[in-house]
Order: structure tokens, then sequence, then C-alpha cells
């Protein structure tokens, strides 16, 4: 006679844990950044812990700490940590660098960056795809007027209505922000962002950018180089996401300027209408091997050079010219030159290199 051996009770169905969201700590007394990055989480998915007000403060330990600018301790910064704040808070990018390079977010404006990185997706990471045009201004000899130029362009575009930025490309040449008239401006500067680890991202570098009126700019400073190659590659790649127009002062001809041309979807070549101006251009363009680009003579035709002698000499196409107005040295000097290339004669030649370049002013 057999015996039946029992079955084995079957075991209950294990529960499967649900996905946990990522926790994050926000180290600010400020009820306004408190909301807004409330509102981040909540569209990340991620779990805002209720913690210290305190840097360093004993407190939960979260997947992703933030840390008001204010509140900001050296020493007492976890890696990984994003610094945040707003527009208006002076020293933001400087502060991140002396904390070890932390990342940035300027809110609200890279609300949507912080809420990629908290869900952990790509975090705004940069890639081709932008859609802005890169416009570069190369001088073809000293003096000729490049970083006046490369000024008016963007401020043109900037006051058509077009988000634009001024992006300074020539590290010798002491600083854009002189030639404003804006050197005490607080913003960010190129070695700001040669102290930052990372890539930056639209979001980030477009609040953070000093502003002349509607337009946004970026300038070196007086500052001597250490040796850090600039990052020019990603910002140009971030602005092309934030901006319709990036205009780059390249500085004078030199082999230096090749890499940072190549990088321009156009170079217009400034020279003045001189046989020496002439000649310089021609050389100037050998420098742009597989680059698009365009002469612009300018001032005075004390030569007899026209646009057809210019363009035989040179192989380039003529984009247009600038005439020679005699109140702009001195509006440089005062800080008034984004104003002078304002006035009727110039904005109208500037307006008409915009449109040369398929960007109508």
């Amino acid at each position: 006679m057999s015996t039946a051996v029992p079955r084995p009770a079957p075991h209950p169905p294990q529960a499967v844990p649900a996905a946990r969201g990522r926790t994050v700590r926000l180290v600010s007394d400020d009820a306004g950044l408190r909301a807004t990055v409330e509102r981040v989480c909540a569209a990340a998915g991620a779990e805002l812990l209720t913690g210290p007000s305190a840097a360093g403060s004993p407190g939960a330990v979260a997947d992703t700490d933030l840390v008001d600018v204010r509140h900001a301790v050296r020493g007492r910064v976890r890696p990984g940590t994003v610094l945040v704040g707003r527009p208006e808070d002076p020293g933001l990018w400087d502060r991140a660098a002396d904390l070890g390079g932390c990342a940035v977010a300027v809110l609200p404006d890279a609300a949507g960056w912080l809420a990629d990185l908290l869900a952990g997706g790509p975090g705004g990471a940069a890639g081709p795809g932008g859609t802005g045009r890169v416009l570069g201004v190369l001088g073809a000899v000293g003096g000729a007027g490049t970083s006046t130029l490369a000024c008016w362009l963007a401020d043109r575009a900037a006051h058509g209505e077009r988000a634009a930025a001024l992006v300074d490309g020539d590290r010798a040449g002491c600083g854009l922000d002189v030639l404003l008239g804006l050197e005490h401006q607080d913003g960010l500067r190129w070695p700001d962002l040669l102290r930052i680890a990372g890539t930056v991202h639209a979001e980030q570098l477009w609040p953070a950018m000093a502003r002349a009126g509607q337009l946004r700019w970026l300038s070196w400073d007086r500052s001597l180089p250490d040796g850090s190659a600039a990052p020019y590659a990603a910002v140009l790649e971030a602005l092309r996401r934030a901006a319709e127009l990036v205009v780059v002062d390249l500085g004078r001809a030199g082999p230096g300027t090749a890499d940072t041309a190549a990088l321009c979807d156009e170079v217009l070549v400034l020279t003045p209408r001189t046989v020496r101006g002439m000649l310089a251009a021609r050389w100037a363009a050998g420098l742009l091997p597989g680059t698009t680009a365009r002469l612009v003579p300018a001032g005075l035709n004390v030569a007899d050079v026209d646009d057809a002698l210019a363009a035989a000499t040179t192989g380039l196409p003529v984009a247009g010219s600038v005439r020679f107005h005699g109140a702009v040295p001195e509006a440089a000097e005062t800080g008034r030159l984004l104003e002078a290339g304002r006035s009727r004669r110039l904005a109208r030649d500037v307006g008409a290199l915009l449109d040369s370049v398929g960007v109508v002013p």
C-alpha cells in the first residue's frame, strides 16, 4: 500500500520592493528657494528630506545634497554636492570653484537640468544638436576693430528680440568687459569656468552670464594665463542651445586662433582697406582651411581698394563693409561703445553684415 507524500505548502509570493526614488537634502533657509526645489523634486520623482539648515550639520544622509551658496562652508561639502542660488547671487561660480568645483544650479533657470540630474537622467548633458549660430570675428591685423565689430554684431542681434551672446575668444585682450565699460559688473568670467570641474550646461551657463541690456556676454579678465586650456568647444556648444546667435571675438589672426575659429559656423575677417591689410587678410584666410569665411573691409579707403580687388587679393568673398566713424575711439574709452554702434550709419552697416550671414537684423 503506497503512502502519499504530502506536498509542501507553497511559499507566499514575495513582494517586489518598489523602486526607491532619489532623496535630496537642501541646506537653505530661503523659503522661495525651497519652494523651487520642492517643485523640481516633484517633477523628478525625488524625495526632499527635511534637515538642518547648516551645511555639515548632522542629518539624514541623502543621495544628493543641494547647498545654498550663502550656507556653503569649505571643507564641509560632500563630493557630488550641487551649489544652488539665484541669478542675483554674487560670486556663485567663484564659490563653487573654491569648494572644489562642484556643480552649479542657478534657479529657477536651471530647474530642468536639476530635475534631470535628480531623476538619474542625462542632467542636461551637452551634445551636438544645438540650433544657435556661432559667428566668429577675426582681425587680419591688430587695431582693425575686431572686438568693436563683435560687440556691435551681438548687440544688434540682441536688440532685434533675439537671444544673443558675446564671447571673448581673445585671451590676450585683457577682457571685452573693459571695452564695454563693464569691468566692475559682477558675472561669470572665463577664469571661473577654468576652475569648474565637469560639463557646463546651457541651463547653468545662461543665467549666470553678465548682461548689457538684452545682451549677455562672457569675457576674459586681467589675470595672467595659468596654463589651463579654455573650454571653448563645450561653452560654445552650450550657448548654441541657449542663444540664436553667438558672436565670438577671435582677436588678431595667428596660429593660435585656428582651433577656435574652426568651432564657428562662419568667420568674418575684418581688415582695413590698405595694401598691408589686404595682404594680411590673405594670410589670415590661409589659417582657416575648411572654415566658411568672408571678408569685411573697414575704415577709410585710402588705397583705392574696392570690393572686387579685395576679393581677388584675399580669395575671400566680401560680406559687407564698416565705415569709419571718428567718434568710435572716444566711445570705446568712455563705456559708450554699444551706444555708438547703434547710431544710424553704423547700425546700417552692422545690420547688413548680419543679413549677409543669414541673421535678420
